[in-house]
């Protein structure tokens, strides 16, 4: 099914534990037979990824779609890590979207249940500053390193 909408890329933040749990323990194999380029980024139920990864989903997703690739996104049920992922996305590629207009945005396209913890809601509003922060850390050590 995937395929025939020429889904090229598929981002998914269930945990291997959640694929056994809900009997899919080989999805990703199956992604990945399927030809589709599989990006496993675990992220507990109702939680948030670390800056780190958070940064990293951010630039592969960014290039996914610089290269005009078919690509997907799940967690679960698709209201809380995947519409934060997606949140952040917007926050990521535009500097004049607020938190507050992602969170809208998703919520329009999803429905009321979309961001679904305090914890999704306040990484948001705090996601450029680590982003940055992290970032900066980033390039310092890169810099110390290349002398």
């Amino acid at each position: 099914e995937l395929k025939s909408h020429g889904i090229q890329d598929i981002f998914v933040f269930c945990t291997r534990g959640e694929l056994s749990k809900y009997r899919v323990p080989n999805l990703l194999d199956l992604y990945h037979q399927y030809g589709i380029i599989t990006h496993h980024h675990p992220i507990p139920h109702g939680g948030t990824p670390d800056v780190a990864s958070c940064c990293e989903i951010m630039e592969e997703l960014a290039i996914c779609l610089k290269n005009n690739r078919k690509t997907l996104i799940h967690c679960y049920g698709g209201l809380g890590r995947s519409c934060l992922v997606a949140a952040c996305l917007l926050l990521y590629l535009s500097d004049t979207v607020s938190p507050q207009q992602a969170i809208d945005s998703l919520r329009d396209l999803r429905g009321s249940g979309a961001i679904q913890t305090i914890k999704q809601y306040n990484y948001l509003h705090e996601f450029r500053e680590k982003q940055a922060a992290y970032l900066s850390s980033r390039d310092s050590r890169s810099r110390s390193v290349s002398r």
